[in-house]
Formats: structure tokens, C-alpha cells, sequence
């Protein structure tokens, strides 16, 4: 079983402007609004490419009821706890002139102790050798990266396998614990806040997740926007290459992309293919405007497009690591 975890699920409103002017009057193009979070993109893209996973998380006030309504709606199945308070609304910019996106993200509600709790028991019962757990996205208030650690370490003792896909601040405090996901995914931005230095290119990236590697992470995917992605695993050095698409929006690009790895090494294909499938997921959502996802039907026909190419011998698994469970 594949299952994403969320911590601060959100309502993603998406304005569209042809370019957007700091300081004036913008006129809206469009206007679209989705339920959003790293961890729940990710579950509904798996969806969408025919694999059922469990979407865990939080999912406070009638927001939160609004999420766990269309997930189930979309036959998708759904652990989420409620509690006082709303989920927060992101707006999302995009400038179809520039291809940006800017986001204006609030912080979220405070979590309670007895929803961490209940969390807690409830997603680490359903953890087997086989379990998958993607750990995605931002912490609400009061919660820090303990949270992360802790999840990474008890997954860990029961045989399972975790994906993180987070910012610098987490990456971090995760390096200076003992607990160390199956798979790190990180693109450039939260790369450079992690590094402290600029990640000008895709060498840049190999360089940075070879060092990362170093220090202990297992796996290490770096994506690069439309430039694909580099990946250091236990299994050799990739290099990807995005099929090329024209881009309508990159929002949910990175959610897909870990989507599409997930299910790739989920079914055994092995680290090339699985990255060929994410890197056919990642362009496919950028053919869709705004925050939609991706469709199945675009994914099969960038499939044949996507180039991963192998740029160094095996490595070696070293003490202490442990194949990804299928």
C-alpha cells in the first residue's frame, strides 16, 4: 500500500492573469478552486494512473469535510482527522505571459495534542513491510519536524519505507537525527535552502545530492523544473529528462512526479523506469491549467518521451540499508 500523509491540507484558490503587474489593477482570466496539499496531489494523481492509495492526514473544519468529501467521491480512501478550526486557503498566481506561479500560503490552523495523538495510532497500525508511507508538504502551527523524525523511525521498525518530500528547514532537522527516509525528493529552491549555496544547474544538483548522500540519505531525487531531474540511489546515479511539453501551469508538477516514482518502484520496475513514469506524470500536469493534475491518457503518450539515462556504475549499498519494499 501507497499512503500520503499531509499534515496541513489546504484549499488551493487559483487566479489566472495574462501577466501579472506588482502595485496595479490585474485582470482575471480565470479562476479555479481545488483541494490541495503535497501529500493529497499526490494521492489523486496515483489515482488517476490506477493505483488506490490511502490519503491520511488532518482535515480541520468544513474545509477539511470538503476534502475528505471529494477524495471519497473520487474513490479514494481516506483517514483524516478532524478537529476545532478551518483549513486554510492558498492563493495561487499564475502568469501565463512568464509561466510563474506565486503562491500566497497561509500558515494553517493549530493542530491539538489529542489529534496528533489520534493520528498518530491510527496511521502506524496500518504500516507493513510492504507500506509505502509519503511524508509531503508544510507543518501547521505548533508542529515541528519531530513529528517527521518520529513517523521516519517507527515506519522504519515495521519493515515499511518513506518518502519525503519537504522544505529546508525539515530536510535540516532530519540530517541531524538518526532518521533517514527511503527517498528524499527535493527541487532546487528547498536543495539551496538545505545547501546554502545556489543550485545553478543539473551538475549543481549532482553535486548537492551526492553530498546529501554522504551524509546518510539512502535516496536522493532532485527535480529541476522543466530541466527533468537527477537522481543518486542505492541502485546508480540517473539522470532524467522531461519530455517536452508546452506548459500551461507546473502547479503540482513535483506532487505528480513523486506520484508517478512511487508507483514506479512500488511495482518493481526498477529506479529507471520508475523515474521515466515520473518524469511523464511531472510534464503531463503541466498541460492542464492552473492546479489541475494530471490525465492518465497524457501520462501514456509522454511515457515513450521520457529519457532517463544511467550516468555512473551501480552503488553499493552500504551497512545498515535496506532495499525499498515493493
Amino acid at each position: 500500500m501507497i499512503i500520503t500523509l499531509t499534515l496541513n491540507p489546504a484549499i488551493d484558490e487559483t487566479v489566472e492573469v495574462e501577466r501579472f503587474n506588482d502595485g496595479d489593477t490585474n485582470r482575471v482570466l480565470s479562476i479555479r478552486r481545488d483541494i490541495g496539499g503535497k501529500g493529497i496531489n499526490v494521492a489523486r494523481v496515483l489515482k488517476e494512473l490506477g493505483y488506490e492509495p490511502l490519503a491520511c492526514g488532518f482535515a480541520p473544519g468544513s474545509l477539511g469535510r470538503l476534502i475528505e468529501d471529494t477524495l471519497v467521491d473520487s474513490g479514494i480512501g481516506t483517514e483524516l482527522i478532524s478537529f476545532e478550526g478551518e483549513t486554510r486557503t492558498n492563493i495561487n498566481v499564475i502568469d501565463r505571459e512568464r509561466h510563474s506561479h506565486t503562491v500566497l500560503a497561509a500558515a494553517g490552523p493549530e493542530v491539538p495534542p489529542e489529534a496528533v495523538e489520534l493520528l498518530r495510532e491510527r496511521l502506524l497500525r496500518r504500516i507493513r513491510p510492504d507500506t509505502w508511507l509519503v511524508i509531503a508538504g508544510s507543518i501547521p502551527p505548533p508542529l515541528d519536524p519531530s513529528l517527521h523524525i518520529e513517523l521516519i523511525e517507527a515506519v522504519a521498525e515495521r519493515g515499511g519505507a518513506t518518502a519525503l518530500d519537504a522544505d529546508g528547514p525539515v530536510v535540516k532537522a532530519i540530517l541531524d537525527s538518526e532518521a533517514r527516509p527511503t527517498v528524499l525528493k527535493i527541487n532546487t529552491h528547498e536543495l539551496e535552502r538545505v545547501i546554502g549555496e545556489p543550485v545553478p544547474d543539473a551538475e549543481a544538483a549532482l553535486r548537492a545530492a551526492r553530498a546529501l548522500r554522504r551524509r546518510g540519505m539512502t535516496n536522493v531525487v532532485v527535480t529541476l523544473g522543466e530541466d527533468g531531474a537527477v537522481a543518486v540511489t542505492t541502485s546508480g546515479e540517473f539522470r532524467a529528462l522531461a519530455p517536452p511539453v508546452e506548459v500551461q501551469s507546473a502547479v503540482g508538477a513535483g506532487d505528480a512526479f513523486m506520484a508517478g516514482l512511487l508507483l514506479g518502484l512500488k511495482r518493481g520496475q526498477g529506479w529507471q523506469r520508475a523515474l521515466e513514469l515520473a518524469s511523464a506524470a511531472g510534464a503531463a500536469v503541466c498541460l492542464t491549467p492552473g492546479t489541475q493534475l494530471c490525465r492518465a491518457a497524457d501520462v501514456e503518450r509522454l511515457l515513450p518521451l521520457a529519457m532517463v539515462v544511467r550516468i555512473d556504475e551501480p552503488v553499493h549499498s552500504r551497512a545498515g540499508e535496506r532495499s525499498a519494499p515493493r
